[in-house]
């Protein structure tokens, strides 16, 4: 009952957050396919780690607590270095 308390909690203020950065925007995107994945059972993809250190820190603290919240991401803690690192820019081709 709390955890579903919680997660509806941290689904609200996911929504009123939306819309407010690209960075934010990115977050919110990346926490709807979250909740898909949560809904239908599936693990979260290999690449995540690279998806999260493309966001701001701000944006990556949100989705991280979303993640651990909602016992999608249950390995091990991410280190304060990698949390508030700057974001990795892919590489395009020239």
């Amino acid at each position: 009952m709390i955890a579903a308390l919680t997660l509806a909690a941290i689904i609200a203020a996911t929504d009123a957050a939306a819309g407010l950065s690209v960075q934010q925007d990115s977050a919110t995107a990346l926490i709807a396919d979250a909740r898909g994945w949560l809904l239908s059972g599936e693990p979260l993809p290999k690449d995540m780690a690279l998806r999260l250190q493309r966001l701001d820190p701000a944006a990556r603290i949100t989705v991280l607590v979303f993640l651990r919240r909602s016992g999608l991401m249950t390995g091990p803690g991410w280190s304060a270095e990698q949390i508030l690192s700057p974001p990795d820019v892919p590489e395009t081709a020239e």
